[in-house]
């Protein structure tokens, strides 16, 4: 299965997926299926791998437990100001539970009407973000 074909399946872009092929090995900290590296340098991956992988994917419960760093936590404004996103559109993804721009929001704690983030999960966000821009489609 070809890459892009993969990244559809899991519903990501495909220049997360191939970050992550090319770095960790892992997608939301799960294990990606061994990538194929066919002659052209198309990057494949077993189509029953994939299946198997895109299922559990699909499955998976929502990491909402992460770990507190000890650190303030960040309001939604200086969130949507370090990632350079409009504080109304990152508002929406987060109430809504969308990916924005195809990559994971960082679950928010919810204090006296305010959306609030763990800063370690932010600096996570957000490099993964311009990761997938500068490399990415």
């Amino acid at each position: 299965m070809q890459l892009d074909v993969f990244a559809d399946l899991l519903r990501v872009r495909s220049g997360e997926l191939l970050h992550a092929v090319r770095t960790t090995g892992e997608l939301d900290g799960m294990r990606l299926p061994v990538r194929i590296q066919v002659r052209g340098a198309a990057v494949m991956f077993d189509q029953t791998e994939a299946m198997d992988f895109a299922a559990r994917w699909h499955g998976r419960e929502p990491d909402n437990n992460a770990d507190s760093s000890g650190a303030p936590l960040m309001t939604l404004d200086a969130f949507a100001k370090q990632a350079d996103i409009a504080p109304l559109a990152l508002w929406q993804a987060v109430c809504s539970g969308k990916r924005l721009r195809g990559i994971t929001l960082p679950v928010p704690v919810r204090s006296e009407g305010q959306l609030l983030f763990e800063p370690a999960a932010v600096s996570r966000f957000i490099c993964t973000l311009r990761c997938v821009s500068n490399g990415g489609d």
